[in-house]
């Protein structure tokens, strides 16, 4: 489970961002995620409060937000969100294709006092 270490340098960034805009306790903490990054977003939801005791971080709400699949087709330039990860293009039914959005693991925001 690799959510678990991701849940650790989500915890650890907040952590040292909080400590120079000093904060003392993190009430939030949003990330945006991917459709096609391969984090479960429940087991990063099940890691996070298990990590963060004991740091700024414990006890925040972990806000997801799920960024979907945006893709480019390589031979026609179409973009589009593919209804499967193995849809061919809408417009000319290539496969080969470019991804544009929905990789994103990413920290957004925390929120503080």
């Amino acid at each position: 489970m690799h959510e678990l270490s991701l849940s650790e340098s989500i915890i650890a960034l907040v952590t040292d961002c909080a400590g120079l805009e000093g904060v003392r306790h993190v009430s939030r903490v949003t990330v945006d995620i991917g459709e096609a990054s391969a984090v479960d977003p429940q087991a990063l939801q099940f890691c996070f409060p298990l990590l963060s005791k004991g740091t700024v971080a414990e006890g925040a709400e972990l806000v997801i937000n799920r960024i979907p699949l945006k893709v480019r087709c390589a031979d026609c330039r179409a973009e589009y969100r593919p209804d499967s990860p193995i849809a061919p293009c809408p417009a000319c039914g290539s496969h080969a294709r470019a991804v544009l959005e929905g990789r994103e693991l990413r920290v957004v925001s925390f929120d503080g006092a």
